[in-house]
């Protein structure tokens, strides 16, 4: 097919539609990764927060069953009058659908508890608040780790867009319109030439005319 000037004009605008979409998704790259590497410090932080907080009620528990035994520790959380639960939902992060978990009756006051005041002791309150910091702080984790696993799977995936516009789609489109343009200048030459030759030839048959 011989290059013509409107696909030369055709290129051109594939051209600038591909450049404005590689910077488009750069931003959004980037602005993913700035999120990204701002969440990892946060979910470090708990990480570390999560280690102490486990050594801690390990620590307590230990100790508890020194002093009541594993039957008096079953018996106490058995005794529990609420449970767990968590609502999963989603929220929006720069324009994505990321999860949003949420917890109710983790942290529960002392006399909602389900045991009383006597039979226990402050070993017992400070084990039970122990592990429902600990929990707490598993469901923020667990949390982060969705949002973490979907903006890592969002910047890949924006990477290999953006490769391919710019190693790829890009330096085609620019080949593609060196071509047309050295086909469509080379022609206007050959064309300029021909003129050229057809006034003098003219010219020169006026010349002999008039001779």
């Amino acid at each position: 097919m011989v290059p013509t000037h409107h696909e030369l004009i055709s290129i051109r605008e594939q051209l600038d539609v591909a450049r404005k979409g590689e910077h488009v998704l750069e931003r959004r790259r980037d602005g993913l990764v700035f999120v990204l590497l701002d969440l990892i410090d946060r979910w470090r932080v708990l990480q570390s927060r999560l280690d102490e907080q486990f050594r801690e009620a390990n620590e307590l528990h230990v100790t508890a069953m020194e002093r009541e035994g594993d039957i008096g520790l079953r018996e106490l959380a058995n005794v529990r009058a609420t449970r767990p639960e968590l609502i999963v939902g989603e929220t929006k992060l720069l324009g994505m659908d990321i999860p949003r978990i949420l917890s109710a009756y983790i942290t529960t006051p002392v006399v909602e508890r389900g045991y009383g005041v006597v039979g226990t002791s402050a070993l017992d309150d400070e084990l039970v608040s122990s592990y429902e910091a600990l929990l707490e702080l598993v469901v923020r984790i667990a949390e982060i780790r969705a949002v973490l696993s979907q903006l890592l799977a969002e910047v890949r995936r924006l990477r290999i867009r953006v490769n391919y516009l710019t190693h790829r789609l890009i330096p085609d489109l620019e080949s593609d319109r060196d071509y047309v343009q050295r086909y469509l200048a080379e022609r206007e030459r050959e064309e300029r030439y021909r003129q050229l030759r057809v006034k003098r030839l003219r010219e020169k048959r006026k010349d002999q005319h008039r001779r």
